[in-house]
């Protein structure tokens, strides 16, 4: 989509006021799809130069203003793109809320998470030093009796040395 300055959009309305050309020849002199000049004549209309106005950023908008204009779209005899002016929106914007509503309910209207889901769960700082003292009194645990079974190993060699193996060999 192309998206054009506010001060082309604001010629192209004062020459559509001062002309007395119609939407549609403004829209061919000057390469617009079909609707553009309305749509922006709608804007300025309602929110005045400001409307026409480049977006450099993300709007969010809350759960309650998506139901408010739901609300209003179907309690008024407007369309779409009427409703969309009236609240400084996008006509697509509105149907996708519309739709969203129609499909899920006012559940559908809440924000998701954006984003892959982490992998690595969120530990806090208490439970990550119980779990970092409960490892490292496990490893004291199982090096004392690493510790235990070396002796008891070396005493077993010992005493095979000193008293030789249990059972004579026999020779043939």
């Amino acid at each position: 989509m192309t998206k054009y300055a506010q001060k082309f959009k604001l010629d192209v309305i004062q020459e559509y006021l001062d002309t007395g050309y119609s939407q549609l020849s403004l829209e061919h002199k000057y390469s617009l799809p079909k609707g553009t000049v309305k749509r922006w004549w709608a804007t300025y209309n309602q929110n005045g130069p400001d409307g026409l106005k480049l977006r450099h950023s993300r709007r969010e908008f809350t759960v309650d203003f998506k139901l408010y204009v739901i609300n209003y779209y179907l309690n008024n005899d407007l369309s779409m793109s009427e409703v969309a002016s009236t609240h400084n929106l996008l006509c697509s914007q509105v149907s996708i809320w519309f739709k969203l509503f129609k499909e899920g309910g006012l559940e559908a209207l809440k924000p998701k998470k954006k984003g892959r889901p982490s992998k690595v769960s969120k530990i806090s700082k208490k439970n990550a030093r119980k779990m970092l003292k409960k490892e490292s009194d496990e490893m004291e645990a199982l090096r004392q009796e690493l510790r235990q079974v070396k002796m008891e190993r070396d005493i077993l060699k010992k005493s095979l040395t000193l008293f030789g193996p249990s059972k004579p060999k026999i020779k043939r």
